[in-house]
């Protein structure tokens, strides 16, 4: 029978090598049995309790440890060794520095610079500033004269190093054989006949802008003569609507003296309208005014009760209403809600912390990616602290997300634009289109339900305050 050589049980069910019957007797028979002291490096035996050996033999020398070890200590030894080492100034500004290290020669980062000849940062400059900068340095970089081969002889020739775009790939010789010649003997000019100057570009077809300009208005008047001979034909009388035989002096209306009669001379009844609404009258007797009993009401309403109602005032800004909104207590929907939270402070402030709680579970769940501030500054120079949407600067901007975050949008630098306040707030939750096209929100829609992102629509909240 085969034992445990720490606990001494039962190990013959085991392998023919184990010598442990557990995994913690094996931890076990490593433990070392005996320890060294870090404050006086005696050797004591470690005692038989779980966790991590001792580092000290009593609680003496732990109690000693930690006073060394404490700022008192430090700044003692610190002081000691100060003295030991004397007066220690800095190498480039002269500062004392006996309280850094004996190594030191500096008493920071600057000094340190100074004295390795670096160059002190220069100040943040702009984008264009930027550019132009590293144009100079490419500019400086390139080689004052560079040698190529020409395609056409495959000779080399020398060619400007400095100068920016593409290199040239002829020679000047093969340069001047690929361009046009010159046209050497005379053309006839389409116009008048005589011979084109030699002056003139090599495509030229008249010899002056005057013989041109004068051919031109020529065929363009032979254009509009074959027009209106065209126009002429299958032609009706606005009258009577028969045919009208073409003439050779214009386009005739009527076909005759008597329809032309008809229709500048009949009398024709007077358009009367509605004295509220503005619509026709024809099916109205003639010391009628209204189209109907609705309009003649309303006239009277607004004749006898309107100038009291018009004066009502609202109940928030005191302003007052027009006839139309004569039964509202607010002028607006602005004043309504304006009304609202001042009455109810509480609920809208349990509101506005339940949205904000549910954005930031939104937030959370959405992929997020580190947005640095060099990264937001970039952003807000390119579209130059102005709103993305409406170009109105603005030293408010929103963070706006272009496909909203409770759409499946992701909350990255890709997704975000510099927005107005005004511009962020209608926008909502709708993206760039449907905002566009004036469509309603989708938590506002009714009907058939719109389709969900893949992958989204079981972790989406139907939040009002949602981006």
């Amino acid at each position: 029978m085969r034992r445990c050589a720490v606990c001494s049980v039962d190990i013959s069910h085991r392998h023919g090598l184990a010598k442990y019957c557990s995994d913690a007797c094996a931890r076990e028979a490593r433990r070392p049995t005996m320890l060294t002291c870090e404050e006086c490096g005696t050797r004591f035996a470690r005692p038989n309790r779980p966790g991590a050996p001792p580092r000290y033999c009593s609680e003496e020398h732990r109690a000693a440890a930690s006073v060394r070890r404490s700022k008192s200590h430090h700044t003692a030894r610190m002081e000691e060794l100060r003295l030991l080492r004397g007066d220690r100034r800095c190498e480039v500004c002269g500062a004392d520095i006996n309280h850094l290290k004996a190594f030191a020669r500096h008493c920071g980062q600057q000094c340190y610079y100074r004295a390795q000849g670096h160059v002190p940062r220069q100040p943040a400059m702009s984008h264009e500033e930027r550019l132009l900068r590293r144009r100079e340095k490419r500019a400086e970089s390139r080689p004052v004269s560079i040698t190529l081969w020409c395609k056409g002889c495959g000779s080399p020739f020398e060619s400007p190093g400095g100068k920016a775009g593409r290199r040239p790939q002829h020679c000047q010789p093969c340069k001047a054989r690929s361009k046009p010649k010159v046209r050497t003997e005379p053309l006839a000019c389409k116009g008048c006949g005589l011979a084109v100057p030699s002056e003139r570009r090599a495509l030229a077809l008249y010899c002056s802008v005057e013989c041109q300009v004068t051919m031109n208005n020529l065929a363009q008047a032979e254009r509009r003569k074959v027009q209106r001979a065209e126009a002429k034909q299958d032609r009706h009388c606005e009258v009577c609507g028969q045919p009208i035989e073409a003439q050779e002096h214009g386009l005739r209306k009527y076909c005759g003296y008597g329809c032309w009669y008809r229709a500048n001379y009949t009398p024709k009844p007077k358009a009367r309208s509605c004295a509220w609404c503005g619509g026709t009258m024809s099916h109205r007797p003639a010391t009628a005014k209204f189209c109907g009993q609705s309009c003649y009401l309303k006239f009277q309403y607004k004749r006898k009760v309107g100038t009291a109602l018009r004066s009502r005032p609202c109940a928030h800004c005191g302003e007052s209403m027009p006839l139309s909104t004569a039964n509202r207590v607010y002028c607006s929907s602005r004043c309504s809600r304006r009304a609202y939270f001042e009455a109810n402070p509480e609920k809208v402030r349990a509101a506005k912390r339940r949205g904000n709680h549910q954005r930031r579970a939104m937030l959370a769940s959405s992929k997020r990616y580190g947005i640095t501030g060099r990264e937001l500054a970039r952003l807000w120079d390119r579209y130059g602290g102005a709103c993305a949407y409406c170009g109105e600067k603005s030293q408010s901007l929103h963070q706006e997300h272009i496909i909203p975050i409770s759409r499946g949008g992701d909350d990255s630098i890709g997704n975000l634009v510099p927005a107005c306040p005004d511009c962020n707030l209608a926008k909502g939750d709708r993206t760039v289109m449907e905002w566009r096209l004036g469509k309603k929100s989708p938590r506002y829609r009714t009907g058939r339900p719109a389709p969900e992102l893949p992958g989204h629509g079981a972790h989406r909240p139907a939040n009002r305050l949602l981006r």
